[in-house]
């Protein structure tokens, strides 16, 4: 229990120092959700996602699930912009490793001078390279951490930067009732342009609840959410059917949200091969976003 408290205690004073810190908002592919189990629900279920890149969601996931698996998703994003995610894991029941890497292609956009002529294009782009491990730090305490290395390029002007989460899951007493927490995107990048860039910290507090409906799991999942540049407080409602093992199906809707409210999908796996799909309509007459996965199990 002591360990669990100066854990908890840790994450609190990381949290804090994260609240000063000032500057631009950058990097904000690092919020956007890579993967369609997920994104179907709002941003819940990442206790049952058995895809190579679960730990983006929460760093300690991984230790739910066993064996590896290899995953690839294409993200069809607002105006034609294209967020393509691998990822790799690897969970051994006590410990867990994965490897992601997300690039974010905005496409070209136009360069005029001050008085609005084209002068040509410019293509912006995000990349992240994350590393993953997770360790079981008793029978019901889960904790993983992630660390990731980052680059923005905006015109002639770049930025890099180093980014850590921490994730951490525990198993009540009560049969099949989870709690979740977790801290993403803190750390620190190089300026651009002469100006600082502040990454997208955010901090999260989750439960989920599993039942049984004639010898089908249904999932449910409710999370917090808290931005560190937006003191409103969002929060969000997932489930996820799995029916007859093969077939799942997911809803979430989202509290707090301008532009997202409801969101759907479906999986299936056969044979070792997964098959996720999201859909998530976005407000104010822009387009939808779709979300397609694939993985592999071994």
């Amino acid at each position: 229990m002591k360990r669990i408290v100066l854990i908890i205690a840790f994450i609190a004073v990381i949290g804090l120092l994260q609240a000063e810190v000032d500057g631009s908002k950058g990097f904000q592919m690092l919020r956007i959700i890579n993967d369609p189990v997920t994104a179907a629900q709002g941003g819940n279920g990442v206790i049952n996602s058995i895809s190579g890149y679960s730990y983006l969601d929460n760093a300690a996931a991984p230790l739910l699930q066993n064996g590896k698996v290899v995953s690839f998703c294409q993200n069809l994003w607002l105006f034609d912009t294209k967020l393509g995610n691998i990822g790799y894991r690897n969970s051994m029941g006590k410990t867990s490793f994965g490897f992601a890497m997300r690039y974010l292609d905005y496409g070209e956009i136009p360069r005029t001078t001050d008085v609005g002529d084209p002068i040509g294009n410019y293509q912006p782009m995000d990349l992240a390279i994350t590393f993953n491990f997770g360790l079981r730090l008793a029978a019901s305490h889960y904790l993983g951490v992630n660390l990731t290395g980052l680059y923005e390029k905006i015109d002639n002007s770049s930025s890099n930067g180093i980014s850590g989460d921490i994730g951490y899951i525990y198993l009540t007493p009560i049969r099949d009732l989870r709690v979740l927490a977790g801290m993403k995107n803190f750390g620190s990048t190089t300026k651009m342009d002469q100006e600082n860039i502040e990454l997208p910290f955010t901090m999260e507090l989750g439960f989920s609840k599993d039942f049984t409906v004639n010898d089908n799991r249904l999932t449910t999942e409710f999370k917090l959410v808290k931005d560190i540049d937006n003191d409103e407080l969002k929060g969000s409602l997932g489930v996820e059917a799995n029916v007859y093992k093969i077939l799942f199906i997911r809803t979430g809707y989202k509290i707090g949200y301008d532009l997202e409210n409801i969101s759907a999908g479906f999986g299936v796996k056969m044979y070792g091969i997964s098959i996720d799909y999201s859909f998530n309509p976005i407000g104010e007459d822009l387009e939808d976003v779709h979300l397609l996965g694939l993985s592999y199990h071994f």
